[in-house]
């Protein structure tokens, strides 16, 4: 309901005015004085005042304006009056005057004049929210002006006003969990929970306890009951990140969530109704997973409704020095140090890399030079410390090759050479392969018996 701050000091007008308004469907507060009503300003959101002119004691209802758009910035006014005048109503408008209306008043304009300010006032609520949005864009130092994401971010308002599920697929350290937040962002569960899991990241058991939560005594060492995230994002966004490592046990229990919006915690013999939005991400092909017999088909569709690619570092090599730009502000805010110049040769150098880490890599790498670089003014090309082997110069890998291998035998060594620049950190070394962790292990451990 929308609410109005009368101001008069003539009571039987203050009260035939607050019957109409109230009749035609607005909450009124009333105030006699200048004081009064700021005080009331001060207590409560109003969307709109509507004072008179002239008050007792020769206050004026300008103050009025004055005063609560001090306090609500974005409330309509209205000046009601039979003293207008050419001066008193240019002096209206500078203060931020919305409208000028005389008496007596006639409700049929009244009614008019306050549905006309309320929707330029949304109006102009809907023009900050797109251009806080834009700046929000901006924050999340993914989007290129000429290539890449900016054609995701471009149609993100049309997915985020619906409620089905997004599927954002892309390489590791793309940012698809920035895409998801911005989702969220734009969405009408804003400002409600926005709770991120990696799936690849704990076992079975751990994650259906973690996703649906448990009762107590469900299993060893549940000494009570716990809700579990879908729970806990209840009408706001559950964003499944590496959706594709999930058990087939998990993904029968995901479809039933997508299908009747309900959750049952482990343990339990009743269902409980959620109404959360799904983002699942992944750095897999899940139509091969599909066609492998990985991966369900049904849930497969179920989460595809809305797809979104966020295209990999190499391929929009034009957002670099933005994103270059961003990173070395943000991390010179952090430390509290002065924002160095970037030279064309440092660009240049980051631009010539392939970035298998994508984003993440590349924010590494900035952060790792400006640490290494001191308080400098100036980042040039020296002083950007790449992982050892990023560049793009060397011979090709195969040229280096002595003798032909069977894929086995060069998958083993790929595998090695990875593990070796990760300085064997296996969780590492399935994200730059693609591939799950336990995989790696796998690969680790018949390397070793073999």
């Amino acid at each position: 309901m929308t609410d109005i701050l009368l101001v008069d000091d003539e009571q039987a007008l203050l009260k035939i005015l607050a019957r109409t308004l109230e009749r035609a469907g607005y909450a009124v507060a009333c105030a006699g004085s200048v004081e009064t009503a700021l005080a009331q300003a001060a207590a409560q959101s109003f969307d709109m005042v509507i004072t008179d002119l002239k008050l007792v004691h020769d206050d004026d209802g300008l103050k009025v304006a004055q005063g609560v758009r001090a306090l609500q910035s974005n409330i309509g006014v209205l000046i009601v009056t039979a003293y207008a005048s050419v001066p008193s109503a240019v002096e209206a408008m500078r203060v931020g005057v919305d409208d000028y209306l005389m008496k007596p008043v006639e409700t049929q304009e009244l009614l008019l004049r306050i549905s006309s300010i309320l929707e330029r006032r949304q109006l102009k609520r809907e023009v900050q929210t797109l251009r806080s949005r834009l700046r929000a864009d901006k924050k999340t130092a993914v989007i290129g002006e000429e290539t890449g994401l900016s054609g995701i971010f471009a149609s993100l308002d049309r997915v985020a006003l619906s409620d089905l599920p997004v599927l954002v697929q892309g390489e590791s350290g793309t940012g698809k969990e920035l895409v998801a937040r911005a989702l969220h962002d734009r969405s009408n569960r804003q400002g409600r929970s926005f709770i991120a899991v990696n799936c690849a990241a704990m076992s079975e058991q751990l994650l259906e306890s973690e996703l649906f939560g448990h009762v107590q005594g469900a299993f060893t060492g549940a000494d009570r009951s716990r809700r579990g995230l879908f729970e806990e994002a209840h009408k706001g966004t559950l964003f499944l990140d590496e959706i594709g490592d999930i058990s087939p046990g998990l993904q029968v229990r995901l479809l039933r969530v997508l299908q009747e919006q309900e959750i049952r915690p482990v343990g339990a013999n009743v269902g409980r109704k959620v109404d959360v939005r799904i983002i699942a991400a992944t750095h897999r092909d899940l139509a091969t997973l599909v066609r492998e017999g990985v991966f369900r088909d049904d849930l497969y569709f179920r989460l595809n409704v809305l797809p979104l690619t966020v295209p990999p570092l190499r391929n929009r090599r034009d957002d670099i020095p933005e994103l270059t730009a961003y990173f070395v502000e943000r991390y010179c805010a952090k430390a509290g140090r002065p924002v160095p110049h970037i030279t064309s040769d440092a660009l240049r150098k980051l631009g010539q890399v392939q970035w298998p880490g994508n984003v993440r890599e590349l924010r590494n790498v900035i952060e790792r030079s400006l640490t290494l670089a001191g308080d400098t003014e100036v980042l040039d090309a020296d002083d950007i410390r790449l992982d050892q082997g990023a560049g793009d110069s060397g011979p090709p890998l195969f040229s280096q090759m002595k003798d032909l291998v069977s894929l086995e035998e060069l998958e083993r060594q790929y595998l090695a050479y990875v593990l070796e620049r990760t300085q064997g950190n296996q969780a590492k070394a399935a994200e730059i392969l693609q591939v799950g962790k336990n995989t790696v292990w796998r690969r680790v451990r018949d390397s070793k018996t073999s």
